[in-house]
């Protein structure tokens, strides 16, 4: 072989080299980037989840808290109701006691 030849080989052996290492270095830049791009994504999806839970927890107590006035209106209406029970009831029961007390009185 002649020298040109082997020059011409060693020319081309070294833009193949150069060529292989600018094509890793790309790939690298590709990897890099579409890492950050994907890392971008999640962290706007986690906002958006973050957010949406929010809503729904506001939606949640607001739900709750409509339930837990209902229950205390119905507590609040029963002991009225259970008072007034009592009040009629302690009308009969000091009735009931002053007849005995009378009739004690007048059995004596």
């Amino acid at each position: 072989m002649s020298i040109e030849i082997i020059k011409v080989i060693k020319e081309a052996e070294e833009k193949a080299e150069m060529v292989k290492k600018e094509a890793v270095k790309q790939s690298k830049q590709v990897i890099t980037d579409a890492n950050a791009q994907a890392q971008q994504i999640i962290d706007e999806a986690r906002k958006r989840a973050e957010s949406e839970s929010s809503e729904v927890l506001k939606v949640a107590e607001s739900e709750g808290q409509l339930l837990y006035d209902g229950i205390i209106n119905n507590a609040a209406k029963e002991c009225e109701n259970i008072l007034k029970k009592a009040d009629e009831n302690m009308d009969d029961a000091a009735s009931i006691i002053l007849e005995r007390i009378v009739n004690a009185s007048g059995n004596s």
